[in-house]
């Protein structure tokens, strides 16, 4: 056996295990057992080929020399296969992701500018600013924060909502390891940009103590038909109906198991959301009123990319969700590696349309560990136009 192959059975074992993990962080299970679950993928990655390389040190086995199939412990060969299977795969992926990629045609056009938030934080009090010490690492991202604008055309938009605009945020993960301070600034540039809607899709708190933050940032924010937010897997490390309470009376509406109607420019305009798997139910879009013409428009919150798919049968717009970082890490030529979806890496973030929905996947503004590393937190602007008529 070719050296090459066994290289790509390595690749496709770190494969399987990796797309393990992701699968299992998507789960509704107990942080607990998703952790022990976690850990144990992890030794598995690591043991088995150190099992292998031990097994071939006992055996007289030199790898580099040719490896007979004659050689390889038959139980292992249904194994060797899948891993090959999953290198092939993963290979299609990454070209299909990565130089095969071309966006899809609702995205008319978008830009990116990055802005160092460290610096706008020193005029205050130094209690208010104070970062983990993994936020100074050099190379970390995650105080460096990408203004995401993007003008996405959604068929069935009514013409008289032309220019609808929506700041997207998610994940914001207050945990006391980034500074209040922060957040604070990524409130104010979010009002500078007067959208018409805020939609905040899930991790908002990871301890206690950080709720009493809320008044004095998302309590903050400010747009012209309201902020609206749906919690996501990691809220639920916190008393959640305290959360609600303090969102509620910081002036955010909250869509988990719900949907509401409002009017922008004398269009209605259906606004849902969706917590699951975490928090049942999702909002029941039965009694939405029916379509006609170019509307409602319906726009569905939720935490995770998974819901694609729920979005779809509820015949939505426009899903917007977080919860992947965008991987939080990317490795040059690779991309992302982590992201706990059923999907991995495949909606990490931008946008993608699966008819009749748009899906915008923000990669959110920090995270629970305090690094990132060439995935910047981002803040995205979102622009609606209507479809061209003929």
């Amino acid at each position: 056996m070719e050296v090459s192959l066994l290289l790509l059975a390595l690749l496709g074992h770190v494969v399987l295990w990796v797309a393990a993990g992701n699968r299992i962080h998507a789960t509704a299970m107990p942080h607990w057992m998703i952790g022990c679950l976690s850990v144990l993928c992890v030794a598995c990655m690591l043991l088995v080929p150190a099992g292998l390389a031990w097994w071939s040190v006992d055996a007289g086995v030199d790898f580099f020399a040719g490896l007979r199939w004659s050689d390889v412990p038959l139980p292992i060969v249904p194994y060797l296969g899948a891993c090959w299977v999953a290198a092939v795969a993963a290979i299609v992926r990454w070209v299909r992701r990565g130089p095969l990629h071309r966006p899809p045609a609702v995205l008319r056009w978008h830009r990116t500018r990055s802005v160092e938030l460290a610096q706008d934080c020193t005029q205050l009090a130094p209690e208010e600013h104070a970062h983990h010490f993994l936020v100074r690492l050099p190379g970390n991202e995650i105080l460096k924060l990408d203004v995401t604008e993007r003008a996405i055309e959604v068929p069935r938009l009514a013409p008289a909502l032309d220019g609808l605009s929506i700041v997207h945020l998610s994940d914001f993960h207050f945990t006391g390891r980034v500074g209040k301070a922060y957040f604070q600034e990524v409130v104010r540039r979010s009002n500078q940009m007067q959208p018409d809607l805020v939609a905040i899709t899930g991790d908002l708190v990871d301890r206690s103590p950080q709720i009493d933050w809320i008044p004095d940032t998302l309590g903050r924010l400010r747009a012209r038909h309201g902020v609206y937010y749906v919690l996501g897997n990691h809220d639920l490390r916190v008393d959640t109906k305290r959360l609600g309470r303090v969102l509620e009376e910081s002036g955010l509406v909250g869509l988990g198991g719900r949907w509401v109607q409002v009017e922008i420019r004398g269009q209605p305009v259906v606004l849902a959301g969706n917590e699951l798997p975490w928090l049942v139910p999702a909002a029941d879009m039965s009694g939405c009123p029916a379509r006609s013409g170019d509307g409602p428009l319906r726009i569905v919150l939720a935490h995770s990319p998974d819901q694609l798919d729920w979005a779809q049968a509820q015949d939505a717009d426009l899903l917007l969700v977080g919860h992947t970082h965008g991987g939080q890490i990317r490795l040059p030529l690779v991309g992302p590696i982590l992201s706990p979806t059923r999907e991995g890496v495949k909606y990490a973030s931008g946008v993608f349309h699966a008819p009749p929905t748009i899906m915008h996947v923000t990669r959110g503004v920090s995270g629970l560990l305090p690094v990132r590393l060439r995935c910047p937190p981002e803040m995205a602007y979102l622009v609606l136009h209507a479809a061209k008529r003929e």
